[in-house]
């Protein structure tokens, strides 16, 4: 993913709207990129900053933002893991429901 693309999406990731494969790349790029880092950083603590400001009690949003990127990673990670063994298991239910209807013309 280019500076661009990544800082078009920084409300999406925010608002948690990316899918799996977006999210992933997202990630990746803002761990090697400081620029976008430092933009996304921005956009957290102004929009996370603002909701809260009403709130009385104390909170560290660089944190809160590291936090949140683990979370999405570790969630993307899951859930194209899922996918995978989705799939797998597609192709086990339609290998054994070949099998089965070959028995049932060839018997």
């Amino acid at each position: 993913m280019e500076c661009k693309e990544v800082q078009k999406k920084i409300h999406s990731f925010l608002n948690d709207e990316l899918d799996s494969k977006e999210s992933l790349a997202f990630i990746e790029h803002i761990k090697s990129c400081p620029n976008c880092k430092e933009e996304l950083s921005i956009e957290f603590l102004v929009i996370t900053g603002l909701q809260r400001l009403d709130s009385a009690e104390a909170f560290d949003l660089q944190r809160e933002l590291e936090d949140k990127i683990k979370n999405n990673q570790e969630n993307a990670l899951r859930r194209k893991k899922m996918s995978r063994i989705g799939f797998l298991f597609i192709i086990f239910i339609a290998v054994v429901a070949g099998y089965y209807v070959s028995m049932l013309f060839y018997t």
